[in-house]
């Protein structure tokens, strides 16, 4: 049995590399069922029972109210995306997967799967979006809507993991002491800045949805005495001022051309003499690469906002036509395919 699986592998591994499998259907079943096999896992509560300590199928099955075939099959495919492991008939959170998946970690991603739901009912709309060029406006649910909890959460749990290396690339003015984090939604980014830097603190303006979910993340953290949260639209909204620093985190890809140099315009008005503008943005290559993720995520943008993703010439220019000159530009490591740009006023 051993020889015939090394076997499989060896004829797998020959087919994609002469191109005799149907790699466009691996991607989209493979990928499907990989997907919908993690966010099960979450939603089904698997990861936090297995977090606890070890299970058999029967054991895990029983204390989740779970079919015992259902919660097997659903096992097996979770070793296979190596999210669990299995020894003597008994399963376990994989060791490189606990970080990410066991509840009690402060690198917990579990939020961002379940977030997943919603995303895949954006998706479904892909087509449409294509066909029509609209967009699905996600910022448009009321403000009791559940899913700014999915979405604000998630997004939380995706800043924990990069807040630190973001907060250590921003370059403060001396003396700085007030910050405005423009659809900031849990406001992480800027509790991690105020947090680093004595005498700091930050307003985070966003939309009500999404600030009834941000003040209680900050407020669970016991941070609200530096960052408080105003509800407002960040294209209408009265931006205030003068502020040492601005942040302008994943935002311009939801805006157009033009809406962009209009907030950029108000933000330098609002930023004091010698302030600090920092842009986080997934910027778009204009050039021809190997394939990647990458453009897996400009078109998402394109599916959940009414613009796209812009290339670092467009970025500058935007910034440029404001007022602004790109004092620097990397990319962040815990921020996969995010770059920071830190600009001043001219």
């Amino acid at each position: 049995m051993r020889l015939g699986l090394k076997a499989d592998s060896l004829l797998e591994r020959f087919a994609d590399w002469f191109n005799l499998a149907p790699q466009p259907l691996a991607h989209a079943f493979f990928g499907m069922m990989a997907a919908r096999t993690l966010m099960a896992g979450e939603r089904l509560g698997i990861f936090g029972a297995l977090a606890d300590g070890q299970a058999t199928v029967e054991e895990l099955a029983a204390r989740l109210k779970l079919a015992p075939e259902g919660t097997r099959a659903l096992l097996e495919a979770l070793e296979a995306c190596e999210a669990v492991e299995r020894r003597k008939g008994r399963y376990r959170l994989a060791d490189r997967a606990r970080r990410w998946l066991d509840p009690r970690s402060s690198q917990y991603v579990g939020g961002f799967l379940d977030f997943n739901y919603t995303q895949w009912e954006w998706w479904s709309h892909m087509e449409d979006a294509v066909r029509t060029g609209q967009a699905v406006d996600i910022h448009q649910f009321a403000p009791e809507d559940p899913r700014w909890r999915s979405y604000i959460l998630a997004m939380y749990q995706m800043a924990r993991l990069s807040a630190p290396e973001v907060a250590r690339a921003i370059p403060l003015p001396r003396g700085a002491r007030r910050v405005l984090d423009l659809g900031g939604a849990h406001g992480w980014f800027a509790a991690e800045l105020c947090r680093r830097h004595r005498g700091l603190k930050a307003t985070v303006l966003d939309l009500e949805g999404s600030i009834r979910v941000g003040r209680e993340v900050i407020a669970q953290a016991q941070l609200s005495h530096l960052v408080t949260h105003q509800e407002g639209d960040v294209l209408t909204a009265e931006l205030g001022g003068p502020h040492d620093v601005v942040l302008l985190f994943q935002v311009v890809h939801h805006l157009s051309p033009a809406q962009n140099v209009a907030l950029l315009r108000r933000v330098r008005a609002a930023l004091a003499p010698k302030g600090t503008l920092a842009v986080l943005e997934y910027l778009r290559e204009d050039v021809e690469k190997p394939p990647s993720a990458a453009p897996l995520i400009g078109l998402h943008y394109f599916l959940t906002s009414k613009a796209a993703a812009y290339t670092p010439a467009e970025l500058e220019g935007f910034l440029g036509d404001a007022g602004f000159r790109v004092e620097s530009a990397r990319p962040m490591r815990h921020v996969p395919l995010q770059t920071l740009v830190i600009a001043r006023a001219e």
